[in-house]
């Protein structure tokens, strides 16, 4: 990991619980291991080269709530989705 992505990881982390602070309380659970899992094995610049299928099958859940944690992180402008990748916009 990048020298500058556990100085953000904690912002990034409090940012994503308020994204999730209206969702349902599995939604907010797994926006949390979201969150880990994409520190835990993105790149030093803060991208994830994983598909929704690799994320959905390491961390146990489904498709459609991985899909609905990854648009309200897009939405909120905490991340970024292209062509396979997913990414950090700070």
């Amino acid at each position: 990991m990048a020298q500058y992505l556990p100085s953000i990881e904690k912002t990034i982390k409090k940012e994503a619980r308020n994204c999730f602070n209206k969702e349902k309380e599995v939604t907010a659970k797994n926006g949390d291991l979201f969150i880990a899992y994409f520190f835990r094995n993105c790149t030093s610049e803060g991208v994830l080269f994983k598909t929704i299928k690799e994320i959905t099958s390491e961390m146990k859940i489904s498709h459609q709530g991985l899909v609905a944690i990854l648009k309200t992180l897009e939405t909120q402008q905490i991340i970024y989705r292209r062509n396979g990748i997913i990414g950090l916009r700070k």
